[in-house]
């Protein structure tokens, strides 16, 4: 095909529009900068939050010991392992969390149980206190649209973008094209925010079906692709996301579960997780999806989460206010599977791996403290950055992205010409397998990648077996050309692929370079079972060079004795 290109001009150039692509645009926005979003879906309901969710973290300051600044930044260390600057989560989120809760408010979403007019707390995943707020955030993301509109702010739909405009030195802005009408898209920008999520679809899903993930299925990581090919630079990429799910349906609501008080039992009817961690179901999301591993590895499962003992009221909250709100799917797969919560058992297992934002997240693209990447000009917010930390830290951290960029485009110029070569090379690239005369589908290269990921950079690592998928991960690169789309929708998929290929290698080199196992299940070595004391806060970081992907270890800035 011959597609046609069309050119934008702005200010900041917003790629993503999810939760962090939204607040980010609002707040540059605010700060008179004009903006431009691109977004791959629809804004109305996309990104990991789409559907909804019902718990924010946040501490109040209400006086209680754990409830204070300094105590919620301690925690934030103590769940990262100490892999994160704690100063950059300081400017970026914890600084903000009031102000994110009003501006919640004051766009119509309700933060506070109407009965009482206070927040409902509860308490979860190794936190000293009820950092999470149940609140009702079904209709998050229309009413972050809405915001959008309010403002005049340009949003293209449908946008899928696939590289960034980089002379070497500084992002110009970014490329893609619309996924419905093959329209090519050229975005000249003073600063470009990368807020695009994770990378689901990686790793094999204990279902079989790819896309029933527990975040959303259709992040592939083009974050960390763009920013990676830019020259920007990456951190921990081999530290994945794994969590408790209902047996064979990868939906979220661990937190609803455990945070209302919720069991685990194993087959021989023990409450297990005191076995691993003295907070037991309270203890951090890795050590539950360790422990619930390491039951069915030994022979005691199937296991099960139990929450026959709580109240009439606590069971009443969790089913009505909380487990529909992140997804409608896990009420009705409850009941389709003819069980009663205050009766019947839950069965559960381990979730497929993912690289994601939830809470304690170290991987992602690095930036500093006021979300600047290593590359001029280039920006990232949200579930792609280190640290992010879930719905909270999306809103903070965009918001503040957004307010920084701002700031920097009113002394700045625009990039209205250069890198046409570039531009040029990339949409040939996009287009070849739409325009290559045949070939063979993407889902055969996709099923491919997900068992070299399973099979050698799994749930258990061994230096022997991230080498071999290494080979493994090289040998299908090899192949990539012989990709054929047969459509636009094809064109996507392709594209993703080559995208989730290029992050499979990082992981697993990035895993090859950590020698020590950390965060249970994120980044288990079975030939370095035990924490590397010495290296404790080592991050890896990921850079593009001559030899191809270089990963070099580094130590975290010690900031802990200012908590």
């Amino acid at each position: 095909m011959k597609a046609e290109k069309k050119i934008f001009h702005t200010d900041v150039l917003v790629v993503g529009g999810g939760v962090a692509g939204c607040m980010a645009a609002i707040a540059a926005h605010d700060g008179g900068a004009e903006v431009l979003i691109l977004e791959k879906a629809a804004v109305v309901r996309s990104g990991d939050a789409g559907a909804g969710n019902d718990h924010f973290l946040a501490n109040l300051n209400s006086g209680e010991e754990w409830d204070t600044d300094e105590a919620f930044a301690r925690y934030y260390v103590r769940l990262s392992q100490g892999l994160i600057d704690v100063d950059i989560a300081r400017n970026l989120h914890l600084r903000r969390i009031g102000e994110i809760i009003e501006r919640l408010e004051s766009y119509g979403i309700e933060m506070r149980d109407r009965s009482t007019d206070t927040f409902i707390r509860t308490k979860s995943f190794g936190q000293p206190g009820p950092y999470y707020i149940n609140f009702k955030g079904k209709h998050l993301k229309p009413a972050l649209a809405t915001q959008l509109r309010k403002r005049k702010i340009p949003v293209i739909n449908r946008a899928s973008v696939t590289g960034l405009i980089c002379d070497g030195k500084q992002v110009l802005g970014a490329m893609g094209f619309n996924v419905r009408t093959g329209e090519f898209y050229e975005a000249r920008a003073k600063a470009t925010i990368l807020a695009v999520g994770d990378a689901t679809r990686l790793w094999p899903n204990p279902s079989g079906l790819a896309f029933n993930t527990w975040m959303s299925p259709f992040n592939n990581g083009v974050g960390y692709v763009t920013a990676y090919k830019a020259g920007a630079e990456l951190a921990n990429m081999e530290i994945a996301a794994v969590t408790v799910v209902p047996k064979g349906f990868s939906a979220a609501g661990l937190n609803a579960f455990t945070g209302m008080g919720g069991y685990l039992w194993n087959s021989s009817g023990e409450r297990y997780m005191q076995k691993y961690h003295p907070m037991g179901e309270g203890a951090p999301r890795n050590t539950l999806a360790l422990g619930t591993f390491r039951e069915y590895s030994e022979g005691r499962g199937p296991c099960y989460i139990d929450v026959r003992h709580l109240s009439k009221d606590a069971l009443s909250h969790l089913t009505n206010n909380l487990l529909p709100v992140d997804k409608d799917t896990l009420v009705m797969y409850i009941e389709q599977k003819g069980l009663r919560l205050d009766r019947d058992l839950l069965e559960v297992g381990v979730s497929e791996m993912q690289m994601a934002g939830f809470t304690g997240s170290v991987s992602g693209i690095v930036i500093d403290r006021t979300g600047k990447s290593t590359i001029d000009r280039l920006y990232a917010a949200g579930a792609c950055t280190v640290p992010s930390f879930a719905l909270s830290g999306a809103f903070a951290t965009g918001y503040s992205v957004g307010e920084e960029t701002a700031r920097v485009c009113r002394d700045s110029s625009r990039f209205d010409s250069g890198c046409e070569e570039q531009v040029a090379g990339e949409m040939e690239r996009v287009y070849a397998p739409y325009n290559r005369a045949q070939g063979v589908n993407y889902k055969k290269f996709e099923d491919r990648l997900r068992q070299i990921m399973g099979d050698y950079v799994g749930y258990v690592r061994n230096e022997r077996g991230i080498e071999t998928g290494i080979g493994k991960l090289e040998e299908l690169g090899q192949r990539v050309d012989e990709i054929k789309a047969e459509n636009l929708h094809e064109l996507m998929r392709t594209l993703e692929f080559q995208d989730l290929l290029l992050v499979g290698k990082i992981v697993a080199k990035s895993a090859l370079a950590r020698r020590e196992s950390r965060m249970g299940l994120s980044h288990l070595r079975a030939d370095y079972p035990s924490t590397d004391e010495g290296s404790f806060k080592d991050m890896t970081i990921v850079k593009a060079g001559p030899r191809g992907i270089e990963v070099s270890l580094r130590p975290t800035v010690d900031n802990t004795g200012r908590i």
